[in-house]
């Protein structure tokens, strides 16, 4: 049974049905098979659902919607742009930066190029660079997104691995530093021969000065930290941090004057469509995963593994090769939904934390967004720019060497995952 239901699912997912119906149709044959009651089906997905720290995940993901809708990102992007406006090659590094800033706001990569792609895409052109390059960086710094807090990937690992959210939270905010360094250093090298027809020209958003940039965009460079510092220091916990920022938009917005039920209302249709994408996954995959565990798949994994290589160095190893292969072919959510229960046991047998798999599991799968042939971020950044996306792989190619080399920092270095959350 367990081999019928592995090349169902997999044959139902090469043939391009819905990832929940390529895992739910499999199931259900094996509850029928099996002589197992139906209702076994909405109990298991019940049990996935019915978790308090699932709240802060739409929670955070109505905070993005609604900084997008009230055109914050702008005015971040404004900020970093006149702060590095001096140096050449300022568009592609602010690229970086702010990327790390609204992921303290998204926790999402598609919502980091949707929220910003157009911008930075204009910017880094008007700078001089091409525009396929400029898609490329965008799509690869948008990485940083699913890893810095609030994480939502990271936040369903909590729920799916049974581990302390604020834990998990706090697990990527130092891999997400070591993601843009790496980033940040290439990109400065790339910039010396790929910045063309360098214009010294500064566009009109960036001859304001520092300080009325700065007066404009404060409120909403305060809020990171201050969700961060929220969780840190124990005063609330992630869905609280949640809900206040939410609560601290819209005052601040109505003060502003700026506030309307028509942008409230695209936010929480935004946010309404993500989640309901997110928890239906979650919902089917759940009893999926469960099939797989009542055949004992798991322990088929962990003897595998195990019997290949008697390192950890190498188990590592080879779990990153096999979770961004999954990543090429699966959406994030869907993938880690199915490979956390069956890759816990594995990293428990080499003594690798939990919380640390799961930065490593959401950093690989995040790169596997990039990766054709599902590689939902690169198309999304293609549609974005209005460029084909053979021509930004192009340029994207290069730019998995500095992701690459983070991804491998943080597998081999468990200190700068587990740093924070030994604090706490």
């Amino acid at each position: 049974m367990l081999a019928i239901v592995l090349v169902m699912f997999l044959a139902l997912l090469l043939a391009g049905f819905p990832i929940i119906v390529s895992m739910g149709i499999p199931a259900l044959l094996y509850v029928i098979v099996e002589g197992l009651p139906i209702s076994t089906m909405a109990y298991s997905a019940f049990q996935a659902l019915n978790s308090f720290p699932l709240v802060a995940s739409p929670l955070f993901v109505l905070m993005g919607c609604l900084i997008n809708e009230f055109g914050e990102t702008t005015r971040l992007f404004n900020f970093c742009r006149v702060l590095m406006r001096n140096a050449k090659g300022y568009t592609a590094k602010v690229n970086i930066i702010v990327s790390l800033l609204f992921a303290g706001m998204s926790g999402a990569a598609v919502a980091d190029i949707g929220g910003l792609g157009q911008v930075e895409i204009k910017a880094m052109e008007e700078e001089g660079f091409s525009r396929d390059y400029a898609c490329a960086v965008t799509a690869a710094t948008s990485m940083v997104g699913p890893i810095f807090p609030p994480s939502i990937p990271l936040l369903i690992f909590a729920v799916l691995a049974q581990q302390s959210p604020l834990h998990c939270l706090m697990s990527g905010a130092v891999p997400a530093f070591a993601i843009v360094i790496c980033l940040y250093i290439f990109i400065s090298f790339q910039c010396r021969t790929k910045l063309k027809g360098y214009h010294d020209e500064h566009p009109a958003a960036e001859k304001e000065s520092l300080w009325a940039v700065t007066k404009e965009a404060a409120h909403i460079l305060f809020l990171i930290p201050a969700i961060i510092v929220a969780m840190l220091g124990g005063f609330c916990s992630p869905s609280e941090a949640g809900a206040a920022a939410v609560i601290y938009i819209l005052i601040v917005e109505a003060i502003k004057g700026k506030f309307s039920f028509s942008i409230l209302k695209n936010a929480i249709m935004g946010t309404y469509k993500t989640v309901s994408n997110i928890f239906i996954i979650i919902a089917v995959a759940s009893f999926f995963t469960k099939v797989l565990t009542l055949e004992h798949f798991p322990e088929m994994v962990t003897a595998a593994f195990l019997g290949m290589a008697d390192s950890p160095f190498l188990i590592l190893l080879l779990i990153n090769l096999l979770v961004l292969l999954v990543g090429m072919f699966m959406e994030t959510i869907s993938a880690l939904t199915i490979l956390t229960p069956i890759l816990l046991p594995v990293a428990a047998a080499i003594g690798a934390a939990p919380v640390h798999l799961g930065v490593i599991l959401v950093l690989n799968l995040t790169i596997g967004m990039l990766t054709p042939p599902f590689g939902v971020g690169l198309y999304t950044v293609a549609t974005v720019g209005k460029e084909a996306p053979h021509k930004v792989l192009k340029e994207l190619l290069p730019l998995y060497v500095p992701l690459l080399i983070a991804l491998m920092v943080v597998t081999y270095v468990p200190e700068l995952t587990m740093w924070l959350p030994s604090l706490l």
